[in-house]
């Protein structure tokens, strides 16, 4: 049978396509060492592929973070050792200092020397290390440390607050701590809202734990005597980590005891940080005073609960007829618990059911809810369906929303349509402060009577806590109502009426603050205490050698990270030269084998291409 020219013709070109193919990608194969480029040629290694990649690419930045980490601790570790070369250099001092046969101007000269030291501490402690102030606990914007005062007074303040004024680091502002993810399982504590410190790096550290805090004991007495008739006075107060400016003023007439009660008065409101009802005052006349103004808080929310729409027979929440700027309260009963569960309601039903559903789960505790757009609340297993009410039946309290162009308007309630009212019904709102509410039912009535109410009601209710504020004693001695606390005060106006005060017992727990009184008690020439205080700085060096042995075990387990990650790592890369990586011996033998087939197809070509000219010539 007689084969035609263009079939041979085009089977060889058709084998020959198919060999030249073969040979190529193996050649590609062999050059790029990849199995495949794209992940059509095989799906299923492109998959496991990209799994490899995206954990290595998480393993590269735990490494990464380790690196910035140990960026951190070795700095940070060099900031404290030199603190401890500091404090060593300032012993010396005041063992020279404390020599009986050192004059007055020696003594001074010394103390500007420890001054000096004290401040090279506070430079090192305010140290930036990648982009952040890794002493300052959360305080990532100011420097941490500063000295304040002058020479007759110095003190140390850790973000804004006397060192001295409690021994509870914790209690200083942005006492946190921020972390790094180092892929040991980073998880946040629901208790909390803060990540779990077992469960990632701590890069911040607490400057007044690392340096000390607060004192034995620490107070002040101040001289009633020198607060004279007429004169305003101002007065910065630390206490438990707190600090405030106070203004007081002794009238004409008032004796030390009437003294006593204004500076307490003013200490109070100070130191108040419950919500009251005060009166609005006006600047022309005092009988248009309204009350309605929640005070001692510099932003509040007052809101009313409005009524959801419930279905009378089923129950069932008509979540489209609720808005964002309205609150609503459900009484909720669910396998035999009830629970009064506030939310917010949003701009669609979708939002509304999310909101329902997270106060649900803050409220009972635990997520067994189902919330459905239809408006019903069902078990986990969706077959029971929870007790719906409205829970406050009560009238709409009058808002006066805050003048959002002021920074220090307030929400006030409108008084004067809710006193004097004919109808008795009693009224429900709440004050929302940081979280913390308080849920209060009026009776409408005279003015003050309704504000005397709801400040009873919002003390009964303990929803902000007991104010702790200092007060004065007969003798003019502050106190502290914690025994933990310390108090550290100062006269505020720098060029305005000064009273006088001594400090009374104590000796601070901060080395900084241990070497500014040491500088003090030098320029007043006592060798005594500066021999007292050398013995209390060779003392506090504890403190610091525990800071410093505290980061190197931080310091190791980062070197055992570094290694673990690396160990992941090179399996990582095995795993993925599995997955994608070209066996090379096999396939330079395949490809060899390729070759010859295809220099084969080449010679067998000719052959043919002649034999096909010949026969279609003839």
């Amino acid at each position: 049978m007689r084969i035609a020219g263009d079939t041979i013709r085009r089977n060889y070109l058709s084998r020959y396509e198919t060999n030249y193919t073969d040979k190529y990608n193996s050649e590609k194969k062999i050059y790029s060492g990849r199995k495949f480029d794209r992940a059509s040629e095989n799906p299923i290694d492109a998959a496991r592929a990209l799994r490899v990649r995206k954990s290595m690419a998480e393993v590269e930045t735990y490494q990464d973070n380790l690196k910035t980490a140990d960026s951190i601790y070795t700095n940070a570790e060099q900031s404290l050792m030199s603190l401890s070369e500091i404090l060593a250099m300032t012993y010396e001092k005041l063992v020279e200092g404390a020599h009986g046969t050192r004059n007055q101007d020696d003594l001074n000269i010394i103390a500007l020397s420890v001054d000096n030291y004290a401040e090279e501490m506070v430079q090192s402690l305010n140290v930036d290390i990648a982009d952040r102030k890794i002493f300052g606990g959360l305080n990532n914007e100011t420097p941490a440390f500063k000295i304040e005062g002058s020479d007759n007074y110095k003190y140390i303040t850790y973000n804004g607050v006397a060192i001295n004024s409690t021994n509870d680091f914790n209690a200083f502002p942005y006492s946190g701590t921020s972390y790094l993810d180092i892929g040991i399982g980073m998880v946040t504590n629901k208790n909390t809202d803060r990540i779990d410190d077992q469960s990632a790096l701590p890069i911040t550290f607490n400057g007044a734990q690392c340096t000390g805090c607060g004192m034995t004991h620490k107070t002040a007495s101040i001289d009633l005597n020198s607060i004279l008739t007429g004169y305003p006075y101002k007065m910065n107060i630390s206490m438990g980590g707190r600090q405030r400016t106070v203004d007081f003023q002794r009238a004409p007439g008032d004796d030390n005891t009437k003294l006593i009660e204004t500076i307490n008065d003013a200490l109070k409101e100070a130191f108040q940080e419950t919500a009251e009802l005060v009166p609005t005052h006006t600047d022309t006349d005092p009988a248009k005073d309204k009350y309605g103004q929640f005070d001692y808080i510099q932003y509040n929310d007052i809101y009313t609960y409005k009524n959801a729409s419930l279905d009378p027979v089923t129950g069932a929440i008509d979540f489209s007829s609720m808005t964002s700027n309205e609150y609503y309260s459900l009484q909720v009963t669910m396998n035999g618990r009830t629970k009064y569960v506030d939310f917010q309601g949003g701009d669609n039903v979708t939002d509304s059911v999310n909101s329902l559903s997270a106060a649900l789960e803050a409220e009972f505790g635990e997520k067994k809810f189902l919330v459905y757009a239809n408006g019903l609340i069902m078990d986990e297993s969706g077959k029971h369906a929870a007790e719906v009410k409205n829970g406050y039946d009560f009238a709409d309290v009058p808002i006066v929303e805050r003048d959002e162009s002021d920074p220090f308007s307030k929400d006030h309630i409108d008084v004067d349509n809710l006193v004097g009212s004919a109808d008795p019904t009693q009224y429900a709102y709440a004050v929302n402060v940081n979280g913390k509410r308080v849920v209060l039912n009026v009776t409408p009535g005279d003015a003050e009577a309704t504000a005397k109410e709801t400040n009873n009601g919002i003390a009964a209710s303990g929803a902000f806590g007991v104010p702790e504020a200092p007060y004065i004693t007969e003798t003019g001695t502050l106190v502290s109502p914690n025994k933990d606390y310390m108090i550290v005060i100062e006269n505020a106006d720098e060029h305005g009426a000064k009273f006088d005060f001594t400090e009374v017992d104590g000796y601070a727990n901060n080395i900084m603050q241990l070497i500014l009184d040491s500088a003090k008690y030098l320029r007043q020439g006592d060798q005594q205490m500066v021999a007292r205080y050398a013995d209390l700085l060779y003392a506090a060096q504890s403190n610091l050698s525990i800071a410093i042995a505290d980061l190197g075990t931080n310091s190791k387990f980062i070197e055992f990270s570094e290694d673990r990650l690396d160990n992941i790592m090179i399996n990582m890369k095995s795993k993925q030269n599995d997955v994608e990586s070209t066996d090379l011996p096999s396939e330079i033998t395949r490809w060899k084998v390729l070759e010859s087939v295809y220099n084969a197809s080449l010679q067998m070509g000719s052959s043919v291409l002649s034999q096909t000219i010949f026969d279609y010539i003839h």
